[in-house]
């Protein structure tokens, strides 16, 4: 009998590795730090699941070493407007405000919404705004409406190699012994699970949980 689940959670704890992505994060980090210094706005896009979550709480764990720098990281809502208007930075430090699930701000009506950009942007000019959403046409189609100035960063999909290797990282978290092995998956499993989650780790993981319950023989 196979051991339980590993793959029932499939959000980022904020504690995972982040696999790969070394060219996306370089390229955000050089942007976040010029950012820090000089302000910036800047979108990070990329599909529900495709890692955007664990890639920013990585980077924000290594600026939070840092003494002179004070980070604030919220999930977007339609009460955020007041707590940012309101917000206090000391000013001996260096400022990133990180907002998740911005395309929420559709929830709002096209008053609240430009209000709220606007802010973003008065923002941006003292300090570092990264904003983090999955839609395909979303804020910097707003943005550029209104001839605000933003700088887009986009997370796509793993590689064959990598998606691999957070699949084996999730089984070795059931064995009594880490091996390299994607056992119980076959490899044509695997290689269809590539195919179908486009390599998207949330829909591969999807995926992988219904597959291993099945192998399990938990399926109700």
């Amino acid at each position: 009998m196979l051991a339980n689940n590993p793959f029932i959670n499939i959000t980022s704890s904020g504690n995972e590795k982040v696999i790969d992505r070394v060219k996306e994060r370089i390229e955000l980090q050089v942007s976040l730090n010029d950012a820090l210094y000089y302000g910036k706005l800047i979108v990070l896009k990329g599909q529900q699941g495709v890692g955007k979550s664990t890639l920013i709480n990585s980077i924000i764990k290594d600026l939070a070493r840092s003494n002179n720098i004070s980070v604030v990281k919220e999930d977007f809502t339609p009460s955020i407007y007041n707590k940012l208007r309101m917000l206090t930075i000391n000013p001996a430090k260096r400022a990133l405000i990180v907002l998740d699930d911005f395309n929420n701000v559709e929830l709002l009506d096209k008053n609240s919404q430009i209000k709220v950009l606007n802010l973003m942007d008065e923002l941006a000019q003292r300090m570092a705004i990264l904003l983090i959403e999955s839609r395909d046409e979303g804020v910097e189609k707003d943005f550029k409406r209104l001839g605000k100035k933003f700088e887009k960063h986009e997370i796509t999909g793993l590689t064959h190699d990598d998606l691999r290797q957070i699949i084996i990282d999730r089984l070795n978290m059931v064995r009594p012994i880490p091996q390299v092995s994607l056992g119980p998956f076959t490899e044509d499993e695997y290689n269809k699970i590539f195919k179908k989650s486009g390599g998207n780790p949330r829909i591969a993981l999807l995926i992988c949980s219904a597959l291993y319950d099945q192998k399990q023989g938990n399926l109700v």
